[in-house]
């Protein structure tokens, strides 16, 4: 199996891209995402902690005002702003580091699964150079996600151990979240080099947090927060460049690593809770790195994610993302 992902992998690798860019001269795309702990350019890939979560997205921008929740709920960056909303679906899983035992680890992650649509808008304010990120996700936990079967038809495929623990994992539960992040230029001093700040907050069933990050990237660059102008803002058809992320997070719950609002209502799962022994940290740090590439309106972006353990006595944890952005209309839109 890893030798075969590890061939995939850097195929995908020599085209990789970055994050949160800007889709301000493609009216509609679509967004392939695809997190795995198996990735990692130091190739020390894993199959344990967050270990998969694939998603596919409608990216798009409209000329008609916003009505009902994108109206009351969506927040934009002003009246000269570029909003770029977005429909996601995803689905992500969770396992401990032995898969192919039946039993339970108290010292280890719980199995988890949860598949989720996420609705939400990233409105850039060109001028005064900051945005705002605001996202809502409903979807379910547990069984109902499917998660088990996805991992299970998955290592069939590749010849891969079963995982046989799914009889441990969270119970079922709604999750309904709300997610919001103020972004601002932090320093800009050549048209290489950016450097932004971040705080954001996310509320609900799925999972309560509160993040900053500072986001840096350096090479052949568009502005990140778009221009008035949009030839200006786009005359970079070439986009090469490097970035890396910084942050920290205080985590106050999370349905994925302690089970969701139905959790006492579960005697299999509250019996798991009373033998165990990890516990979720309340303090994160993290630093993600990688490197994109922009080929016209087609970007694709590989993210290394580090993080200190989610879990205590779990270590910690590394995952790769691949996102690839691909046009869906020739015709730009710029309001």
């Amino acid at each position: 199996m890893k030798v075969f992902l590890w061939g995939i992998f850097i195929c995908l690798g020599t085209l990789t891209i970055a994050q949160a860019q800007i889709t301000q001269n493609a009216t509609r795309q679509l967004r392939i995402y695809e997190d795995d702990d198996f990735f990692n350019v130091w190739g020390r890939g894993t199959d344990r902690g967050y270990s998969n979560g694939t998603a596919i997205g409608y990216v798009y921008m409209k000329k008609k005002k916003s009505t009902f929740l994108d109206k009351w709920i969506f927040p934009k960056a002003g009246p000269s702003a570029i909003n770029v909303f977005e429909w996601q679906l995803m689905q992500v899983m969770i396992t401990p580091n032995q898969i192919a035992d039946t039993s339970f680890h108290p010292n280890d992650f719980y199995y988890a699964g949860a598949l989720f649509a996420t609705h939400g808008l990233t409105s850039y304010n060109p001028v005064k150079k900051y945005a705002f990120h605001s996202e809502l996700v409903f979807g379910v936990l547990g069984p109902w996600a499917g998660a088990e079967q996805t991992q299970r038809l998955f290592h069939r495929l590749i010849h891969y151990q079963e995982p046989e623990g799914w009889g441990n994992q969270v119970p079922n539960a709604p999750l309904l979240n709300y997610y919001f992040s103020f972004e601002a230029m932090l320093w800009n001093p050549v048209k290489s080099l950016e450097i932004t700040r971040e705080i954001g907050i996310h509320a609900g069933t799925m999972m309560t947090s509160l993040g900053a990050s500072l986001y840096g990237r350096y090479g052949l660059i568009n502005p990140y927060f778009g221009g008035t102008d949009l030839d200006a803002a786009t005359r970079r058809k070439f986009q090469l460049y490097i970035f890396a992320r910084p942050q920290f997070a205080i985590n106050l719950f999370n349905a994925l690593l302690q089970g969701g609002i139905f959790r006492s209502t579960d005697t299999n799962f509250e019996e798991l809770t009373d033998q165990q022994t990890s516990y979720m940290r309340r303090f994160t740090i993290g630093m993600d790195y990688g490197v994109g590439i922009g080929i016209g309106r087609t970007t694709i972006c590989y993210t290394q994610q580090t993080a200190t353990a989610w879990m205590s006595g779990t270590g910690k944890h590394s995952v790769g993302n691949i996102t690839l952005l691909i046009p869906l209309s020739k015709a730009t839109y710029f309001p």
